[in-house]
Parts: structure tokens; sequence; C-alpha cells
């Protein structure tokens, strides 16, 4: 016996994202229980940041650190921005519509970008590091969706709260009623 579920024809492309969308986050979930260290993308990005603050990189047994003056910022694996990167892609690859990968891979270069900027930020004005990095992070959740939008071509947006418009006919005949 086969289970058949049907899906309205409205409703498919919301299911197939939502779906897709949620396989993504259990790959995601599984990744994050694993902890992966990308030693070698903290290293790159700590590199990367010393050289546009004109700081220097520092390991040792407890991490990798850029040290400007006497303060030091550990580059944790957070602050490779993988997770921002990852999930971008399961945005852009649950969409089940036509999407630009030439517009995914500038979102991409952008969302790293902007992570580097976030950091010689935080280097070059470590008196205000508590302040801006939790606001940091609400406007990494911003751009992931500005350019997720932005590359699967989605221009406006149409919330509906449970209110139909209704069609002319309709309307004329709710008109004929009050007359009456």
């Amino acid at each position: 016996m086969k289970l058949k579920i049907k899906i309205p024809k409205k409703l498919k492309n919301k299911v197939k994202f939502t779906t897709n969308l949620l396989v993504f986050g259990v790959v995601f979930y599984v990744i994050w229980l694993l902890s992966p260290t990308f030693h070698l993308l903290k290293f790159f990005t700590a590199k990367l940041i010393a050289y546009t603050t004109g700081s220097i990189v520092v390991t040792g047994v407890d991490g990798i650190f850029i040290r400007r003056g006497s303060f030091l910022l550990q580059i944790i694996t957070d602050c490779t921005a993988w997770k921002e990167i990852f999930v971008f892609l399961a945005l852009f690859f649950s969409w089940p519509k036509k999407k630009s990968y030439k517009k995914g891979l500038y979102a991409i270069a952008a969302i790293f970008l902007f992570n580097l900027l976030r950091l010689d930020f935080l280097v070059l004005f470590q008196s205000s590091f508590d302040y801006f990095h939790p606001l940091f992070q609400y406007m990494s959740i911003a751009i992931i969706l500005l350019l997720w939008t932005w590359s699967v071509g989605i221009t406006t947006l149409k919330i509906q709260y449970g209110v139909t418009k209704r069609s002319k006919t309709k309307k004329k005949k709710a008109k004929k009623r009050k007359k009456k």
C-alpha cells in the first residue's frame, strides 16, 4: 500500500522550500555537532584582519589571536563566517524557483567581506567591542536575508493576513445587496 499525499498546487513550492530548508537544517546541525575547527580558515581570516588593521597574528596553544597594542581578539570558528555562508546557501538552494548562481557567488563574497569589515571594526574600535559585537550579529541576519532575496530574484513580499481579495463580481453583488 502506497501512501500518497496530495499537495495543492498553490502550496507546492512552499512545501518544497520548507522541506529543503529542513533538510539543510539537519545537515547544519550534524556539522555543528561534529565541531569543526576550521583552523586554516581561522588562520586565513586572522591574516586578512591583521593585514587590514596593521595588527599581528599570534598563534598559540589557546588559539589564534589578533593583537593590536594591548588588545587581543581571539579568532574562533564563528569569526570565519562559515555559519552565515551556510545559512545563505541553505536558503539559496532550498528556493524552488529559478535563481541566479552568479548572484549567489557575489552574495557569498559579500557575506565574507562584511565579516571581515566587522572584525576590522572590532579591532580598530576596541573600546566599543561589547556594544557593537551583538549589533553585528543582527546586521548579519539582515544582510543574509537581503542578499538571499536579491540572488533568487524576490522583488516584492506578499504578506497575507487571512484577508482575501474580492473579485469584481462579488463586489457588485455585495453592493446590490446593500442597496436592497
